[in-house]
């Protein structure tokens, strides 16, 4: 089992969009949220041992809700997705984010 955040930027027919998606992998299963659009998305899914993946969720904008199922790969380093709903598609692309470790935490508090 590992878990990883990452910064995400998401195409959209208007511009990039930037977020971050949290990802838990236990086994073949994956989930987690997506953070993008000011609004936190839950997904879940299926993995393979080489980060090949399809999973399903919702985006959730300002006017709407997107049902889309997406397919693409997580690795502990990346992500690449590409969400497909009734009406569109968007990339994703991430990056691990930069973790901070817990004894320069509490010494920076």
């Amino acid at each position: 089992m590992w878990n990883r955040s990452y910064d995400v930027m998401m195409q959209t027919p208007i511009g990039v969009r930037y977020g971050t998606m949290s990802v838990t992998v236990d086994d073949s299963i994956i989930d987690g949220v997506l953070d993008v659009l000011k609004r936190s998305n839950p997904f879940h899914g299926k993995i393979d041992e080489k980060g090949d993946c399809q999973i399903k969720g919702e985006l959730t904008t300002l006017m709407r809700t997107i049902p889309y199922d997406a397919a693409g790969r997580i690795t502990k380093e990346t992500l690449v997705l590409k969400l497909k709903g009734q009406r569109e598609s968007f990339d994703i692309f991430g990056t691990a984010s930069a973790s901070v470790p817990a004894m320069e935490k509490e010494q920076s508090i």
